[in-house]
């Protein structure tokens, strides 16, 4: 095989491989827009949301446990003298 024919094969490879690699780029791209991504922006600010809300959970437990002890030490007191 002459060097001439080898170094056209080896060009059709390259051109081959460039063209490939645009299609499989291309296909990636779609399926990307597809799938259903959020922006980093978007993503933290649901983080900020959800920890603040897990907040606003811990402190209404927090009121709920402080409820029911207080309830739970009225019912236990000694009924009063009517």
């Amino acid at each position: 095989m002459s060097s001439d024919k080898l170094q056209q094969l080896l060009k059709e490879l390259r051109d081959q491989g460039a063209v490939v690699t645009d299609d499989l780029r291309d296909a990636l791209t779609v399926a990307m827009g597809k799938l259903p991504l959020v922006s980093q922006k978007e993503f933290d600010t649901q983080v900020a949301i959800l920890e603040r809300t897990r907040e606003k959970v811990a402190a209404l437990e927090a009121q709920v446990a402080e409820l029911e002890k207080a309830l739970g030490s009225r019912d236990h007191r000694p009924p009063s003298a009517e």
